[in-house]
C-alpha cells in the first residue's frame, strides 16, 4: 500500500513539473514549450464512431469495449507526445439523463480512465468538444435572444450559449478534478467546438443590406468589412467566455476552437462573409488573424491532402503571433489507393505547411476504420506510422533527424 502511494505521489510531481506552455522566440513568433524548451507537438486523433460519424468513445455503455490501453501503448512506442479525442457522445448530447446543468459520474469516469491510462504512457491529451449537452438549455434560455440571428449562428452570437458552453466546462473540469489529479493535470489543452463556423445562409450573414446592431455596435450589412467585423467580433467574444471559465478552475491548460481554411468551402480567403449559393457549403470558419487577439492560446487549422492544401493554407490569414497547430490531418481514401502513397502525401503537405509557421501536427486518425472515408495511421500493418510518426520521422522537414518524442524532452 505503501509504494503505491509513494507511486502517485511521484507521478503526480511528474505531470505537473511537465506543462505544456505557449511563449514568443526569439523573433516574436508563437511557440509550444516546455520547461523553457521549445517541442513539436506530434499528435493523432482517436475516435470511436457508430453510422460512420456519432461520436462514441466517452459513451458510457460502450466505453469498456474499446482498446484504448493498447492504443496508447502503441502511440508511445511510435513517439507521439499528445492525443486528441472528442468529448462528444449521445449520452452527452442527450443531457446525461439529468434534469439540470451537470455531468454524470459514469460519463466523467469514462474521460478519467483515458486520462490516466495516457498519463501512464507519457501522452498529453486535448480535449475537443462541439454543442451544448442538451441539459445545459435552462442557460441558454436564460438570455435573450439576439436581434437577426438564426440557426447555428446562435452559437457565436447568443450569450447563453456562450455561457453554457462555460458552465459545461467548470462542471467538467471540478469534476476531473475531485476524482484524480493525475488526470486533470494531463489536459494539455481543449478545442472548445471542433471546426467552428458561422452559416453563410443564416441570419445575419444571408442579409446583404441593411444595419445588425451587436453589443452596441452598427455593423453594414451590404459591407464586407463590416460583416467580417461582426464575425470577428462575436467569435472573440464567445472564445473568451469559455476560455475565462476554463483557466479559473484550471489555469495551465491551453484553450482554442479549432478552424478550417475558407478556401476548403470555396471562398477565396476571408471574403468577408460573402453569400453563397443554396446548394454550396454553408460554413465560414472563424479567422486566425482575429483570434490571435482572443484568449486563444494558440490556433489551430485542420488542413487535408488535396489540389488546394497550400491555397487553404495562405487564405487561413495565419498569424506567428500564437503556436500554429494543425490539429488535423489526413488523406482520402478516394484520392489514394494505398496507405502508402498517402502516408507520403501527408509528409508533404507537413514540409509545406513549415512555411506557414505550423509548430505541431495531429494525424486523422490512429485506427477509425469505421469511418470508412480516410486513411488511418494502423492499417495496412502501420503503414503510416511507418512514415508519419516521430519514431519513425523524428523532425518535420526534408532529410534531417533529432528526437521530439515526449519522453525525450522530459
Amino acid at each position: 500500500m505503501r509504494i503505491v502511494f509513494l507511486v502517485c505521489i511521484l507521478f503526480t510531481i511528474f505531470i505537473a513539473d511537465c506543462t505544456i506552455v505557449t511563449q514568443l522566440d526569439s523573433n516574436g513568433h508563437g511557440i509550444f514549450s516546455l520547461k523553457n524548451t521549445s517541442i513539436v507537438l506530434r499528435g493523432t486523433n482517436y475516435l470511436r464512431l457508430v453510422s460512420t460519424k456519432i461520436h462514441v468513445l466517452f459513451e458510457p455503455d460502450l466505453y469498456s469495449l474499446w482498446d484504448i490501453e493498447t492504443a496508447l501503448k502503441q502511440m508511445h512506442s511510435y513517439g507521439y507526445n499528445y492525443v486528441r479525442v472528442f468529448l462528444t457522445c449521445p449520452d452527452l448530447s442527450r443531457g446525461f439523463g439529468l434534469s439540470s446543468p451537470g455531468v454524470s459520474i459514469n460519463y466523467t469516469k469514462n474521460i478519467v480512465d483515458f486520462l490516466v491510462r495516457a498519463a501512464n504512457h507519457e501522452i498529453y491529451v486535448m480535449l475537443t468538444a462541439e454543442w451544448n449537452p442538451a441539459n445545459y438549455q435552462s442557460i441558454i434560455d436564460s438570455y435573450p435572444k439576439p436581434a437577426n440571428v438564426t440557426g447555428t449562428n446562435h452559437m457565436i452570437f447568443h450569450a447563453g450559449q456562450a455561457a453554457a458552453k462555460a458552465q459545461f466546462f467548470k462542471d467538467l473540469l471540478q469534476e476531473i478534478k475531485n476524482i484524480s489529479s493525475i488526470a486533470f493535470q494531463n489536459i494539455f489543452a481543449i478545442d472548445i467546438f471542433n471546426e467552428i463556423s458561422v452559416s453563410v445562409h443564416q441570419k445575419p450573414f444571408n442579409l446583404t443590406s441593411g444595419i445588425v446592431v451587436f453589443k452596441d455596435i452598427s455593423y453594414d450589412m451590404a459591407k464586407g468589412t463590416d460583416r467580417q467585423q461582426l464575425v470577428d467580433t462575436a467569435g472573440n467574444i464567445w472564445l473568451n467566455t469559455t476560455a475565462t471559465a476554463i483557466k479559473s478552475i484550471a489555469p495551465t491548460i491551453l484553450v482554442t476552437a479549432s478552424l478550417f481554411s475558407p478556401n476548403g468551402v470555396g471562398h477565396d480567403g476571408f471574403d468577408g462573409v460573402q453569400p453563397r449559393p443554396p446548394n454550396a457549403d454553408e460554413r465560414y470558419p472563424l479567422r486566425p488573424g482575429s483570434l490571435v487577439d482572443s484568449l486563444a492560446d494558440y490556433i489551430d487549422l485542420h488542413v487535408y491532402v488535396s489540389n488546394i492544401s497550400n491555397a487553404d493554407m495562405k487564405g487561413a490569414d495565419l498569424s506567428k503571433k500564437k503556436p500554429i497547430l494543425m490539429g488535423e490531418t489526413g488523406a482520402a481514401r478516394a484520392k489514394f489507393s494505398n496507405a502508402s502513397s498517402a502516408a507520403l502525401a501527408i509528409k508533404n503537405l507537413m514540409i509545406e505547411s513549415l512555411n506557414y509557421g505550423f509548430t505541431g501536427w495531429g494525424i486523422w486518425n490512429w485506427d477509425t476504420v469505421e469511418q470508412i472515408t480516410r486513411w488511418t495511421l494502423t492499417e495496412q500493418n502501420n503503414t503510416m506510422n511507418n512514415v508519419l510518426s516521430p519514431s519513425a520521422w523524428p523532425i518535420v522537414g526534408p532529410n534531417k533527424t533529432s528526437t521530439v518524442t515526449r519522453k525525450s524532452l522530459i
